[in-house]
């Protein structure tokens, strides 16, 4: 069986409190819980979440001295990696092995985490699996707790900072199975250079600049890594007015993006967009006729 990616299974951020990232992120973006465990064994308490049409692992760290506890001492909180729902686990790990690409860490049967010093400094999960709770399979989404002040529609893309984005499109995004959409080498730092969808989202590749990067992100990154969650709106006016409405500070706006301070959303770096992506898997628009 060939290795082929079914869906992203969900982006992963790492918080200092789980209960904080998840009642902010209601209140402004609209999520809602899907499954909740606290699991020593991978060294966090947390679980899957939905937001406009994907879901997000929040998890926050309760071993010291484990991977996740590690996570937030070296590179501090957030965005924390990028999870792939694969046809066959094994199938995967031998494809990707063969392509240079081997398992850091599998914790438990199901599911694997590939060695980052080997996919240029990004973490990524690989699973054959996904939860119960999954609106994808059929389950329900739960109510909101709250009307949320922002009408999310897309779980739009996993941004991630790397020193050469084109580069890693070349050595990682046909091993992966990511259809590369977009490319811009010339793009701002705030744009994505390079973009890889999976058949459900897009892993979005900006260019690391550390002597930049706190102007643009309002955090001083030095090193690859998932950086920011990218969030679609049918509107950056009306989110920016609601916004303004419920008192959410806005770090920075530019004409195409909204991007929201991240001590309002318990620490998860959000970039607002209108809808999604150019040439996004998921936009089924056709194309305008002008005969």
């Amino acid at each position: 069986m060939p290795h082929r990616i079914v869906r992203t299974f969900h982006s992963t951020c790492m918080v200092n409190s789980y209960d904080q990232a998840v009642n902010a992120l209601g209140h402004i973006a609209g999520l809602r819980v899907l499954e909740y465990s606290e699991a020593p064994g991978i060294g966090r308490r947390g679980g899957m979440t939905w937001i406009g049409d994907g879901s997000i692992e929040v998890a926050e760290p309760i071993v010291p001295g484990h991977a996740a506890a590690r996570f937030i001492e070296r590179l501090g909180p957030g965005m924390h990696s990028s999870a792939f729902q694969v046809e066959n686990l094994d199938a995967t790990i031998e494809h990707l092995a063969h392509g240079g690409v081997e398992v850091g860490v599998r914790p438990e049967a199901g599911f694997c985490f590939t060695d980052p010093r080997q996919t240029g400094g990004l973490l990524f999960e690989w699973s054959d699996f996904t939860i119960r709770e999954d609106p994808r399979i059929g389950a329900p989404v739960p109510s909101h707790a709250e009307n949320p002040l922002l009408d999310v529609v897309t779980h739009a893309f996993i941004g991630a900072l790397v020193p050469d984005p084109c580069q890693w499109a070349d050595d990682f995004g046909e091993l992966f199975g990511l259809a590369e959409t977009s490319r811009d080498a010339k793009a701002a730092p705030d744009q994505p250079v390079v973009c890889l969808a999976a058949p459900d989202c897009v892993l979005a590749l900006f260019r690391l600049a550390p002597e930049t990067s706190s102007q643009y992100w309002g955090t001083a990154y030095t090193r690859a890594r998932c950086h920011v969650l990218g969030l679609g709106v049918p509107s950056l006016e009306v989110a920016a007015r609601s916004l303004e409405d419920g008192g959410v500070v806005i770090r920075r706006r530019t004409d195409d993006a909204i991007f929201i301070d991240p001590g309002e959303t318990g620490e998860v770096p959000i970039m607002l967009i209108e809808g999604l992506l150019a040439g996004d898997p998921r936009d089924l628009r056709p194309e305008s006729d002008d005969r």
